[in-house]
């Protein structure tokens, strides 16, 4: 029974890895979008989140399997339980990556404000390194320090965020009416990279949870 659990857990740990690439490079090409204004690049996004979320219910019916066959305490219990709430985490911040592909789509056909666009691109570019080395722990095995570790820029992300709607309304101070929806529109983007590095954070934390049985507040 303990190799039918171990099977199924490392199937399931395979998956999460997997869904973990595709959101990463999901996020990443969100990046490209935003800086270049791609919106061909920008349906691709769109497009591929339908597949990001259709594995997240196979991968979420593997791991109700195993909990209802094989009934899994201890660690294992608290390692099935977790990845459930991963594979939440993952399809959230491919949602996040989807919605700024769809904002881009929907904006204004204006050359985006260089300053605002630039500290967002940071927000996501430091967002989409947190989600990627919490992910790398996942993969190694790592300890609960590492895991806290990998999240430890939050505040740098959450800082830019301020700053960024600083830079939105000083840039719509002088500008015309018209200029607001995009305004908004760049707001609204910072908001989807604060979220992925609260989310990369709440990885963080069901890793230190699985490790130690205990669940930490990283935020």
């Amino acid at each position: 029974m303990q190799l039918l659990i171990e099977k199924k857990r490392e199937a399931l740990r395979a998956g999460l890895l997997s869904l973990g690439e595709q959101v990463a490079a999901g996020l990443h090409r969100s990046l490209e979008a935003l800086r270049h204004q791609d919106s061909n690049l920008a349906r691709r996004i769109v497009t591929e989140d339908a597949l990001i979320n259709r594995e997240r219910r196979f991968l979420e019916q593997q791991a109700l399997v195993v909990l209802a066959s094989h009934q899994p305490a201890g660690r294992d219990l608290r390692l099935i339980g977790a990845s459930l709430e991963m594979i939440a985490e993952l399809e959230r911040i491919a949602d996040h990556a989807a919605d700024v592909a769809r904002i881009l789509l929907k904006a204004p056909a204006l050359p985006l404000p260089q300053e605002p666009a630039k500290r967002i691109g940071l927000m996501g570019d430091i967002a989409l390194a947190m989600f990627t080395r919490v992910m790398a722990v996942y993969a190694e095995n790592g300890d609960a320090d590492q895991a806290r570790a990998a999240v430890a820029r939050e505040d740098e992300v959450d800082a830019l965020e301020e700053a960024a709607v600083r830079d939105v309304i000083a840039w719509l101070c002088d500008q015309q009416g018209s200029s607001s929806l995009l305004g908004m529109q760049l707001l609204w983007i910072a908001h989807h990279y604060e979220r992925v590095a609260d989310r990369a954070t709440n990885i963080a934390e069901r890793l230190v949870y699985i490790e130690t049985g205990e669940t930490p507040e990283l935020n």
